[in-house]
């Protein structure tokens, strides 16, 4: 298999995101189909108990496509902000439910779309009026059976102030928890490879290195697969 940015597998088919193209191969790795139909897409996810799959590009676009019938279902621009939408994404634990960080407006606001699964149209858009507030990662916690959202919040200048851990529910951020900024800083990048696969390649280029883990490091961290909810309680165990 070569080397891909991103690289999933639900079992019955496996998926390889280069940017320009998208691979799709069986379970033994005999390749099945490319696809070309958005640039810069290097993330994706399956949609739960199913073989359908969104794409996601740094350019502000999602496709969506059935594997079985090997068809592109919809494609769309969601943003005008261009190489700036690498926020995280999750599916409702039914499926029924695409929820995106994206920016929009520019590089530094953020809104939370969630996109209902039947046509791929918008149901609710929020967050986009509170220019305070910058989202990364978003994630369903299944033993808690809730949302866990990674975010921060600006200062007056536009620049970081507080990194926080909170529940979306009922369309609301609550239970904050404030995170130093180191924390917060490698979660983010830790949930950014996590969304990827940890591919050899997404590792290569992570931003953990420049906080002095290696790759060996990082696969063992890998290989602990902590959640967002439960990382205030063990941050300072892998913050260097």
């Amino acid at each position: 298999m070569r080397k891909f940015w991103g690289f999933y597998n639900n079992g019955k088919y496996k998926v390889g995101c280069n940017g320009a193209t998208m691979y799709l191969y069986d379970a033994d790795d005999h390749e099945l189909a490319k696809y070309k139909d958005i640039p810069y897409a290097y993330r994706g996810a399956f949609k739960p108990e199913s073989n359908i799959f969104v794409l996601k590009s740094t350019e502000g676009r999602l496709a969506v496509y059935d594997f079985d019938e090997r068809k592109l279902l919809y494609k769309f621009r969601f943003s005008n902000v261009d190489g700036e939408q690498d926020d995280g994404f999750c599916f409702s634990p039914d499926g029924n439910y695409f929820i995106n960080i994206e920016r929009t407006g520019s590089s530094v606001h953020s809104r939370l779309s969630i996109y209902e699964m039947h046509s791929f149209s918008p149901v609710k858009r929020l967050f986009e009026n509170d220019r305070s507030l910058a989202l990364s990662h978003i994630e369903y916690n299944a033993l808690e059976n809730q949302y866990t959202i990674l975010f921060f919040i600006r200062d007056t200048q536009g620049f970081y102030s507080q990194g926080y851990i909170g529940e979306f529910k009922d369309d609301q951020i609550i239970h904050k928890r404030p995170l130093s900024y180191k924390a917060y800083d490698f979660l983010s990048d830790y949930k950014s490879l996590q969304l990827s696969g940890f591919t050899e390649k997404a590792m290569e280029w992570s931003s953990l290195h420049y906080d002095g883990f290696t790759n060996n490091e990082i696969i063992k961290l890998r290989d602990r697969n902590f959640d967002m909810l439960s990382f205030p309680q063990i941050a300072e165990t892998f913050v260097k």
